[in-house]
């Protein structure tokens, strides 16, 4: 279609003249039709220093596609993923020195995905998103909006990142210490005790086949369902 055609490009013009024209190390992109939680900025400067010291890092998200109100509510919390969510993202200069001379035609987000641009890298994204987007009408005609990102949850609280320890997050193999410690010490359920336990914030380990249940899981928990260059949203080793 011809309005991603245009998006993208418009896209790539916005990056030639943030790190080709202006010199920029790093930049902060973000769509005319989204709103910001108070503390945007304060997550976004105190993930710079983990996005530049981890080469195994080509991104930090303030979006997270699984953010609903009745899943996500650790506004304090934040993970590494496989995925590329976008909608409010940073990047450093040295990603579009990468990408700069095959940068796509259109859909910049599915090149974005694609394994020989991700080469195995991570985004860091939040529980609670950042941005919520109001756009309804635009080039994507709505898709998703009613049944799925209306529903996303945005922080309304003023966290102060700087004050947090991010520490976890600074490299893969301590944030993988840190996600294995906390699988460890939640609850083993089965899918059908899930609901058993709503309401008491309580941290669940739900074991079942990728291949047969994810589609009955992700339709329980309202997850989205579909993946992205054989990536799962959101997930970390899925």
């Amino acid at each position: 279609a011809l309005g991603y055609v245009r998006i993208a490009q418009h896209y790539g013009f916005a990056m030639r003249c943030v790190f080709e024209d202006f010199g920029f190390q790093q930049a902060v992109f973000l769509e005319e039709d989204m709103e910001i939680a108070p503390d945007f900025f304060s997550y976004f400067a105190d993930m710079l220093p983990l996005l530049r010291g981890d080469p195994q890092l080509f991104c930090v998200s303030a979006w997270n596609d699984n953010g609903h109100e009745s899943l996500a509510s650790d506004v304090r919390a934040a993970f590494r993923t496989e995925f590329f969510p976008g909608l409010g993202w940073m990047m450093q200069r040295e990603l579009w020195n990468e990408i700069r001379d095959r940068w796509p035609k259109s859909y910049w987000d599915e090149f974005m995905r694609r394994p020989d641009v991700r080469k195995g890298r991570h985004c860091i994204r939040p529980e609670v998103s950042r941005t919520f987007t109001f756009g309804e009408l635009g080039t994507s005609k709505g898709k998703f909006f009613k049944q799925h990102l209306r529903h996303i949850r945005i922080n309304s609280e003023l966290v102060d990142w700087a004050a947090m320890n991010t520490s976890f997050l600074a490299s893969e193999a301590v944030f993988d210490a840190y996600l294995k410690e906390r699988v460890r010490s939640a609850v083993l359920v089965d899918m059908s005790q899930a609901d058993e336990h709503s309401g008491e914030h309580v941290l669940m380990r739900i074991l079942y086949d990728d291949r047969l249940n994810y589609t009955a899981a992700a339709k329980k928990f309202g997850l989205m369902p579909d993946e992205k260059e054989g990536i799962r949203r959101m997930s970390y080793r899925g």
